[in-house]
């Protein structure tokens, strides 16, 4: 995986704090340095932009936490490439503990798995569980609970996780479904790309073992035949059966 590193706070912003790299937070997983914008990997903090034009629950909590956290000297390392915004996606150190695990701790981010860095995605669904036993941070608010299968359209156009039991697994056309209801039409459904779906068999993730299986899925949701989430890394599904 490409990296580019750069230092900030631990050279440049200790040295002075001029206009052109004062560090802001814009949400809670997104920031400024100077005129140049970053975003947390492997996170979702509640967004600064929302289909529904309001401030999410726990919004200004979590965006005063990356605040806080960005008056510590730190190092950033690039993690993917820049979005489709031009965003650039980092993670940040601080010591030696990022930025994301201390989030995801508090209970100010979800984890997003996006990076090649497995390792510490896995480290980041540990906190995470923990924080969720705890009702820590937006973990006490009901818009972010766990969402059934069963009932996941109030959750189209959100980040969410939803749990349930793949009745179906199996390709169609150009894409994998895993699909949690007999009528494919309005059921939720987890789907992926021929692609991807081939490419995580070969690394020892194959969807079709999910049917029957008890497991939770976490991504945006979208109104497509139904409540459906893209799957476009395997870490989005955690099985929950054993």
């Amino acid at each position: 995986m490409k990296r580019r590193r750069f230092i900030a706070g631990a050279v440049a912003l200790s040295v002075t704090r001029t206009h052109a790299n004062e560090k802001a937070a814009l949400s809670g997983s997104r920031f400024t340095i100077g005129g140049d914008e970053f975003l947390l990997a492997d996170v979702a903090a509640p967004p600064l932009y929302h289909l529904r034009n309001q401030q999410p629950a726990y919004f200004e909590n979590a965006r005063k936490d990356l605040s806080r956290l960005l008056r510590e000297r730190i190092e950033i390392s690039e993690m993917l490439p820049r979005n489709r915004w031009g965003v650039q996606q980092v993670k940040v150190t601080t010591g030696a503990t990022t930025f994301q695990e201390k989030l995801v701790s508090r209970g100010s981010c979800r984890v997003l798995p996006q990076s090649d860095d497995h390792e510490f995605i896995r480290v980041l669904l540990a906190l995470e569980a923990q924080a969720r036993t705890a009702k820590r941070g937006l973990w006490a608010f009901p818009e972010y609970k766990l969402i059934s299968a069963d009932n996941a359209y109030p959750a189209i156009g959100d980040y969410a996780l939803v749990e349930g039991t793949p009745q179906r697994a199996a390709k169609y056309g150009s894409r994998f479904f895993l699909n949690f209801d007999e009528d494919f039409r309005s059921d939720f459904t987890a789907t992926a790309t021929s692609a991807r779906q081939r490419k995580w068999a070969k690394a020892g993730i194959d969807l079709t073992e999910y049917e029957g299986r008890k497991i939770r899925v976490r991504g945006w949701v979208e109104a497509i035949n139904g409540p459906s989430i893209d799957l476009q890394h395997p870490l989005q599904i955690e099985v929950l059966d054993g």
